[in-house]
């Protein structure tokens, strides 16, 4: 299929993954673990984080979100607590080896939107709105069968 988008954006997805790895791996970690360790530092002071927000935030399923978290845990990247309401949910909080790192990561994924902004410029707003929207929708139901 000549011009597909579906294929455009798969390899935009995929060099996102690989800048992200390139990085993670200088710090030892992988491109999902780093994901994870910035969306607990953004997220941390204002909600509780448990293993589905995990799932949820990237799109990911629970066998694969329980084996990163798991991987992480035993890395002593975070850590699963009670949750103060209910002690059978874990919550999960950074180590003091994930916190010293999140700075550097965050900036890491800061730079990295810079140059994604750069590159859309005024259509950044639509091509989000747009990229959102598709998830959405195929996340949601599946292409019928031709």
């Amino acid at each position: 299929m000549k011009n597909s988008l579906g294929i455009a954006i798969k390899k935009a997805n995929n060099a996102l993954a690989r800048d992200a790895d390139h990085y993670a791996k200088q710090l030892g970690l992988t491109g999902m673990q780093i994901s994870v360790i910035n969306f607990i530092a953004d997220h941390e002071a204002t909600q509780t984080i448990f293993q589905r927000d995990v799932e949820q935030e990237f799109n990911i399923r629970k066998a694969a979100a329980s084996s990163l978290v798991s991987t992480m845990v035993r890395n002593q990247l975070i850590v699963r607590v009670p949750a103060p309401n209910d002690a059978r949910y874990k919550q999960l909080l950074l180590t003091t080896q994930a916190r010293q790192l999140a700075t550097q990561i965050d900036a890491f994924f800061e730079a990295s939107e810079q140059r994604i902004h750069q590159l859309l410029a005024e259509k950044t707003s639509l091509t989000y709105d747009s990229l959102t929207q598709i998830s959405s929708t195929f996340t949601a139901t599946n292409t019928p069968k031709p």
